[in-house]
C-alpha cells in the first residue's frame, strides 16, 4: 500500500498542495465566481508551540486560486483581506478542531478588509476551509513533527 505524502504545515510545499487541490473543486470555483476583489494575505503569528512567522499571499479570481505564495513584506501587496492568528488557531483550523468564524467572533482571528465584502463570501470561505483540511498535513510541534 503506497504512504500517503504529508505536508509540513506551514510551508510553500503545502501551500502548492493546497492550490492543486483547491483547484480540482469545481463547487469552489463555482461558489466564488463572482470574486473580484483579488487575493487575500494570511498572517501566521508565533506562539508557544511554534515560533516562526509565516505570510501567504492567495491570488483568487472567479473563485479560481490563481497562485499563491510565501511572502516576506505583505506590504507589497494589496489584498482584499489580510487574516491574522497564532499558529495554534491555523492549526486547528487546518485540523478541523477549531470553527473560524466562531475564532473571529470571538477575536481570535483578526482581519483587515471589508468585512461586508467577507460576509458575502461566507459560503466560499466555508468551503475553501474545508480545502485546508484536505491537505494531509504534519505539524512541527508534533511527535514525528
Amino acid at each position: 500500500m503506497e504512504e500517503k505524502k504529508l505536508y509540513r504545515f506551514p510551508s510553500q510545499e503545502w501551500v502548492d498542495e493546497l492550490v492543486k487541490i483547491a483547484t480540482s473543486i469545481p463547487e469552489l470555483v463555482e461558489i466564488g465566481k463572482s470574486w473580484t476583489y483579488g487575493g487575500i494575505i494570511t498572517v501566521m503569528e508565533p506562539d508557544e508551540n511554534l515560533n516562526e512567522t509565516w505570510k501567504a499571499f492567495f491570488s483568487i479570481d472567479r473563485g479560481v486560486v490563481k497562485e499563491a505564495k510565501i511572502i516576506e513584506d505583505e506590504k507589497q501587496y494589496n489584498p482584499a483581506f489580510t487574516i491574522r492568528a497564532k499558529y495554534s488557531v491555523w492549526k486547528g483550523i487546518v485540523k478541523g478542531e477549531l470553527d473560524p468564524i466562531q475564532a473571529f467572533l470571538q477575536g481570535i482571528i483578526k482581519v483587515d478588509g471589508n468585512i461586508g465584502i467577507l460576509m458575502q463570501y461566507m459560503a466560499f470561505i466555508r468551503k475553501f476551509i474545508d480545502v485546508l483540511q484536505k491537505v494531509p498535513s504534519y505539524f512541527p510541534d508534533e511527535k514525528g513533527g
